[in-house]
């Protein structure tokens, strides 16, 4: 079976083909057929930084169901799901029931891989923030993936949504249907903004700005951030650090995410769609590389 990974750290171009043993499914997992890899930065990072021998990266993957576990009762031979699960970097994989889910139709394989780290970094972020309807709630990083999604899913509980991004992604952010967009490099979103939101989510690069989430967040207010960092919280402001998701909460999310995709509440931008090849690959890992715009996804032919 043909997979794609590296076996010490370096740039892109360490990522190589590798001869794999076809994975057989545990008693709780499936069997996948790939039709398409999501990469994401975790991938980057890991190879970035290599570890003690071959490494298979990729988290995030669309498939055909090809093998169940003996107590695996929610899904079929032939079944279309998304996943997510690890070693992805490969024609077929194994991935945990309760962290997969079913595929409509109405979705193609390639818009739902890219919806499942952004989206259920999303979701938990507006989980975290216990978003109701007439919520006021600020995003930045507004136009990333994850920032995307919360604002979507915000928009769905009834929350009135500020997006903060730069000016050249206004079109795309009010369609996701913010009722107001603040473009960092027209003004000073601090000064417009004080004081305006019940919540904040810091969906930017690395979280930066935890003093202005501070200042834009309302007495008592809460602030959920991608940062490890706590700011000086000041009026009776929170602040939280959202986790990554695990084990069946993966498979609730994207339940949710997946169902409101197919009802045309929550779209995703993918940027660019590669071919299962070390080339692709690699493009794919130097594109991670570099500022981008939109997920990049890997498409499996059969």
């Amino acid at each position: 079976m043909l997979g794609y990974g590296f076996s010490h750290a370096g740039g892109p171009e360490v990522i190589d083909a590798i001869d794999l043993a076809t994975p057989a499914p545990g008693p709780q997992e499936i069997q996948i057929k790939s039709q398409a890899i999501g990469l994401n930065n975790r991938d980057r990072i890991a190879r970035q930084m290599g570890g003690s021998g071959l490494t298979v990266p990729g988290y995030d993957v669309a498939g055909i169901v090809s093998a169940v576990g003996d107590q695996v009762t929610q899904f079929a031979l032939g079944d279309r799901v998304v996943a997510r699960t690890t070693s992805a970097y490969a024609e077929i994989v194994t991935a945990v029931a309760d962290m997969s889910v079913l595929l409509p139709e109405s979705i193609t394989p390639e818009n739902g891989v890219a919806l499942i780290t952004p989206g259920v970094t999303g979701y938990r972020m507006v989980e975290l923030g216990h978003i109701h309807d007439g919520d006021t709630v600020i995003v930045k990083g507004a136009s990333g993936g994850v920032g995307s999604a919360a604002i979507q899913l915000a928009v769905a509980r009834g929350a009135s949504v500020i997006g903060i991004a730069a000016s050249r992604h206004e079109v795309d952010v009010n369609q996701l249907g913010v009722q107001h967009f603040v473009a960092y490099d027209r003004g000073n979103p601090v000064k417009e903004l004080a004081k305006t939101a019940d919540v904040v989510i810091n969906a930017a690069m690395d979280g930066i700005g935890g003093d202005d989430d501070v200042a834009m967040a309302k007495d008592n207010g809460l602030i959920v951030s991608v940062s490890h960092h706590e700011p000086l919280l000041n009026r009776g402001i929170r602040f939280i650090h959202t986790r990554p998701l695990g084990g069946s909460e993966v498979g609730q999310a994207l339940k949710v995410l997946i169902n409101l995709m197919s009802q045309g509440k929550l779209t995703v931008k993918v940027g660019y769609v590669l071919p299962f090849t070390r080339e692709g690959f690699v493009k794919g890992h130097q594109l991670l590389d570099e500022p981008h715009e939109g997920r990049i996804v890997i498409q499996v032919t059969p």
